[in-house]
Order: C-alpha cells, then sequence, then structure tokens
C-alpha cells in the first residue's frame, strides 16, 4: 500500500511528537484494531437528532445535531466510515465551515468527556483510517508500513472533548475537524478545566511537549452551537 502523509510529511517535528502518542493509543483502543460494521453510507453518517456539549472560551455550550457526519470520500480511506485523520479534505460539504477541535488522550483514560471513549456519540463517525500514520508508526513497533496497516485501518473513533471558537450566531453548520492528542492527564485536566482553544494555543506556542498541534481530518460534523 501507497502510504501517503500530505500535510504531515512538511512538519518533521509534528510527526515524530504525533507518532509516539499513536503507538499507545494503539494499544489503548480496542487492543488494537477496531472493526465496525458497515453502515450502508458512503461518506454520510444517517440523519439523527442528539445533543453533546462542548466548550467554547471557558464557557460551556450545547451542540445540537440534526444531519450525519461527512468525510470527504475523495481522500482514501479504509475505514467503513471513509473517516480519514493525517489528511485534509479537499471536498468540503459547504462554502463555508468553522473550526472544531477534538482533544484526545493518548495514553490514559479521562472518566467524563464530551464524547465518552467506547460509546459513538450521535452523528459521529464510529471509526477513522489512521494508515497515513503507518511510515511514521512502523518503527515504533519494529515492523513495517505494511504489517502494521492492517491494524490502523478501522480504529474505534477515541473518547474525546469539543472545542470550538465561535457559536457562528447558533445556527447549525458544518464543522472541520481537527484532531489534538494531549499525552499527560494533568495538562488534559488543566485543557477541560479552561475549556479554551486559546489555552491550547497558549499551550502549543510554549511548545508544551505533550500537547500536540493540530491533526486534519477529513472529517465534517453538523450541528448549532447554543
Amino acid at each position: 500500500m501507497n502510504v501517503r502523509l500530505p500535510r504531515l510529511t512538511a512538519r518533521g517535528p509534528l510527526l515524530r511528537r504525533w507518532a509516539a502518542p499513536v503507538a499507545a493509543a494503539a494499544i489503548l483502543l480496542s487492543g488494537g484494531a477496531a472493526v465496525a460494521q458497515a453502515s450502508g453510507m458512503t461518506g454520510r453518517g444517517a440523519n439523527e437528532f442528539g445533543m453533546t456539549m462542548g466548550s467554547l472560551h471557558g464557557r460551556t455550550t450545547s451542540f445540537t445535531y440534526t444531519h450525519g457526519y461527512f468525510c470527504d470520500t475523495s481522500i482514501p480511506s479504509a475505514a467503513t466510515t471513509g473517516c480519514e485523520v493525517g489528511a485534509d479534505a479537499t471536498k468540503a460539504p459547504a462554502k463555508h465551515t468553522d473550526p472544531l477541535y477534538i482533544t484526545v488522550p493518548l495514553g490514559f483514560s479521562v472518566p467524563m468527556q464530551d464524547c465518552p471513549s467506547g460509546l459513538t456519540c450521535v452523528d459521529h463517525p464510529m471509526t477513522m483510517d489512521l494508515t497515513r500514520l503507518a511510515t511514521a508508526l512502523a518503527p515504533l513497533y519494529k515492523t513495517t508500513p505494511e504489517k502494521l496497516t492492517p491494524a490502523l485501518k478501522n480504529f474505534a473513533t477515541p473518547g474525546h472533548d469539543h472545542l470550538i471558537t465561535t457559536r457562528a450566531g447558533g445556527k447549525a453548520e458544518w464543522w472541520d475537524v481537527s484532531v489534538i492528542g494531549v499525552t499527560d492527564p494533568k495538562v488534559y485536566r488543566e485543557i477541560s478545566q479552561h475549556g479554551s482553544y486559546t489555552y491550547v494555543q497558549s499551550l502549543l506556542k510554549a511548545k508544551n511537549p505533550h500537547v500536540l498541534a493540530p491533526i486534519p481530518t477529513n472529517l465534517y460534523l453538523f450541528f448549532a452551537a447554543k
């Protein structure tokens, strides 16, 4: 398989920092590969109605979902959902989107999250493909990308919290998802307490070794933030 790291290749330090935590996550999440049953949908999840919580500038906000997720299927993905970590979408579901940052604990568990581990939140994909990271992860497993790839194809979407930078007027819209990995429980608690992407940016600016710069995905979620 031809493994590409389009956005990560140009960022060597980021790639090195992301590789080790992902290896820890690979062990943590379902003992390896997590295989989900295909939903019969390509690139788009079934429409459901429900709510999760999130944070904006230190304040808790509610997200109301009325539309299934969208993953750009022009980006190759081995996941049954068509969703991919490590590659940006080239085709968005709308002309205007706002960023949604999901913070993911890597190598440890968090008891209370906006979307708990082991559950699939409303209008979220069940799995995502991590094979674009196979080249970076293979040395950590002392194996080859070809041998590691099957274990990365269909990972269960991990538990995570949501950070947004605007309520977008409270209107329902598409949100462009990026992953922020956190490798230290104390730092994760501090991020949760601040509930602000501005705080995450301050950690990144200070080069905190436990916080990974946003990793692109081809995933969009649709909700209204109140």
